[in-house]
């Protein structure tokens, strides 16, 4: 038998096997009794020509002959967390800090090395943060400690989910199978634009931890550190506080008690040999309390802006043209250099869904984009943000020091409060023509409501500029996106705006046995990124 990894063919759209099995035949030049199987390697949507829409996919495919012409040998690539683990010798305590894409791929990967490891998170169990969000939504009584920032699965699982990513990682493998064994939709092993949607993404997460507590990990959900152990510049645990009503929760059958004590203030030592930092980009309670031990940060450029929403229909046909009904809601990635040198791009970009109220702190409003896996709502809606670095601050008048982008990203989201948790709103001609709306042209999908006003009020002078200008010339690419669509404000969250430092081959911070991680530390942006980082961390510790 032999495995090959075919050259990319054209497909209609609306292909089945038999016809990929005899253009792979003719492809390869064999005969379809020595094509013994066939499967999609990668696949995407070719609309340049909107009549003639098709897919371009490559195959890997088994045959009993040697393939010769428009294919090469093909070994798959490793899976590091399928199937048992070599050992370690000497198992430690590990307790990792959050339970996000970093945090949980970590903690599998040391918890099935023999690693005794506690995984503490400060929000809830998807299923009760599930419902502490669309309580919120219900009434803007917003749990500051479990919401769309922070909980189980971190930020990205109230998301799009989308799994794009800009890396090249012998690991990502790793992380789309692992999705693929607790539930995530095949197609994500070959999409181009591979996404697994939120209304899945609650359901793979909790997969996940509860595989993770079947490697013997303790998982403390509902509770919050507070502080570092810190002697001698060396990493010996946390401190932690339940912010349960009580400190005893029980998920999945198993039940986790702080101290027995029912007092909401009480807290906690818990020591470790190591610690593995995966917090977010949120946690800006962390980066205080790193400062205050002498940990090395330093500020990182970031990007501020707005959500910005389209009929989805419209963005649709402005990609496939009016035969799109057998594709996929339209996505789109727009990149523009503004003549001031700031970037303006789009971000996240959500086909077929919503924007949601992001904020991890009262009296603030911030947004972001989810979608389901169907990706079939009534709009479809992105960031359109612009880049923002220290001296942009400091000019600003908020300071050039580590805190300077928390400060600003603390500003807009106070700002922005100015009607309660309704977002200010904006039709995009009003945003350009600088001048309020009072009527928005289309329904907004925030779930608080909206509130007319003029955008660029709540903006730096630049920011509102750049983005009118990137707004002009996305309209040369997609016709009608800068005549027509609502803004939304503030998307302020679309990274950390500080980087925690770590040893480029121990992966520690200047803190011995404390391991920065994922997103919240500075090194991923997205759910991929940061599941390669938590895999590429516990794998060193390991060795």
């Amino acid at each position: 038998m032999y495995t090959y990894l075919t050259k990319s063919i054209n497909l209609p759209i609306n292909f089945d096997d038999n016809m990929c099995r005899a253009k792979l035949c003719t492809l390869l030049g064999c005969s379809n009794a020595n094509l013994v199987d066939f499967f999609l390697h990668k696949q995407s949507v070719d609309a340049r020509k909107k009549h003639q829409i098709h897919f371009v996919c490559s195959f890997v495919v088994h045959t009993t002959c040697k393939i010769t012409r428009n294919a090469t040998p093909y070994n798959a690539p490793q899976d590091y967390l399928l199937g048992d683990l070599p050992q370690v010798a000497n198992p430690q305590h590990i307790v990792v800090v959050g339970s996000g894409p970093a945090g949980l791929y970590a903690a599998t990967y040391l918890a099935k090395s023999g690693h005794k490891v506690t995984l503490i998170e400060r929000g809830s169990h998807v299923s009760k943060r599930s419902s502490q969000i669309a309580h919120f939504n219900q009434t803007g009584e917003l749990n500051e400690n479990s919401n769309i920032q922070f909980g189980h699965g971190g930020a990205g699982t109230f998301s799009d989910g989308k799994l794009t990513t800009g890396i090249s990682s012998p690991l990502t493998h790793t992380v789309f199978s692992h999705f693929v064994r607790h539930g995530a939709p095949q197609q994500i092993m070959y999409s181009n634009l591979p996404h697994i949607g939120t209304d899945n993404l609650v359901k793979i997460v909790d997969s996940m931890v509860a595989e993770l507590q079947s490697y013997g990990a303790t998982v403390l959900f509902d509770t919050l550190v507070t502080d570092f152990i810190v002697e001698n510049d060396v990493c010996k645990g946390v401190v932690v506080q339940s912010v349960q009503n009580t400190h005893q929760e029980s998920f999945n059958n198993q039940s986790y008690n702080l101290d027995g004590q029912t007092d909401t203030q009480t807290t906690q030592k818990i020591t470790a040999d190591k610690v593995i930092l995966a917090c977010g980009h949120s946690a800006r309670d962390v980066f205080h309390n790193l400062v205050k031990h002498n940990c090395q940060l330093q500020f990182k450029p970031f990007a501020v802006g707005l959500r910005v929403e389209h009929p989805r229909e419209f963005i649709n046909y402005s990609q496939y043209g009016p035969t799109h009904k057998d594709l996929p809601s339209a996505s789109y990635k727009l990149v523009h250099q503004c003549q001031d040198g700031h970037g303006c791009y789009s971000f996240c970009m959500c086909p077929g869904g919503t924007v949601v109220c992001a904020s991890s702190s009262k009296n603030t409003v911030v947004v972001n984009g989810m979608s389901n896996f169907a990706r079939n709502e009534q709009n479809s809606n992105s960031a359109i943000v612009v880049t923002v670095n220290q001296q942009d601050l400091s000019n600003l008048g908020f300071g050039d020091d580590l805190f300077a982008g928390v400060r600003f990203q603390e500003h807009l989201e106070s700002t922005s409060f100015n009607c309660g948790y309704q977002a200010p709103s904006q039709n995009v001609v009003d945003f350009i023509a600088n001048k309020p709306s009072t009527q928005l042209e289309i329904t907004p999908s925030y779930p608080r409501g909206t509130v007319c006003t003029n955008l660029r009020t709540l903006l730096p002078k630049f920011i509102g500029d750049c983005i009118v200008e990137g707004l002009l010339a996305f309209d040369s690419k997609i016709k009608g996106f800068a005549t027509s669509g609502v803004l939304t404000a503030v998307e302020s969250r679309t990274s950390s705006p500080i980087r925690i430092v770590r040893d480029n081959e121990t992966y520690q911070s200047n803190i011995s046995n404390l391991y920065p991680i994922g997103e919240g530390a500075g090194y991923a942006g997205g759910i991929v990124s940061s599941a390669v980082d938590g895999l590429r961390v516990a794998m060193s510790i390991c060795k």
